[in-house]
């Protein structure tokens, strides 16, 4: 083996572990480009400024070409709010009432959470809260705005 294929092999790696790090969809077309050089360096007699020009190449094109696509398909849904952040903000009836000590209910997607008041101020029961966060399994409510 030679010289380049020791350095191809270092580009494969290191630019892998970069993207499994960051995820960031950059790297990972290093990785690619490097790829077919590193074959290439298996073969002895391919000259290294060949080597390189092949793995520019394809770097290049990953990058313009793929990039893009794959930015679309892989991270299409990478800022929806999913969970129990899609319920931080909204709305719901309290089935009973609470207060800082005193959790009282909501029931949301059929589910019954407990709820505490963000303030320690008392809220009656089928009173309209807004969920504030989550803390742990019980959601911390304020009253909500009566909205016209």
């Amino acid at each position: 083996m030679d010289f380049m294929f020791w350095v191809w092999l270092g580009v494969v790696v290191v630019s892998a572990v970069i993207e499994f790090i960051s995820m960031d969809l950059t790297s990972i077309w290093f990785t690619a480009g490097a790829v077919i050089p590193f074959i290439l360096s298996a073969i002895n007699g391919i000259h290294w400024a060949i080597q390189v020009s092949i793995f520019v190449v394809l770097t290049v094109v990953f990058i313009f070409a793929l990039r893009p696509l794959a930015k679309k398909y892989l991270l299409r849904n990478a800022n929806e709010k999913t969970n129990l952040d899609a319920i931080i903000g909204k709305q719901y009836r309290l089935l009973s009432p609470c207060d800082k000590e005193n959790p009282g209910s909501v029931k949301i997607n059929g589910v019954v959470w407990s709820a505490t008041e963000e303030n320690g101020k008392q809220i009656e029961k089928d009173q309209f809260v807004e969920v504030v966060k989550v803390n742990g399994n019980k959601l911390v409510v304020k009253q909500a705005q009566k909205e016209d």
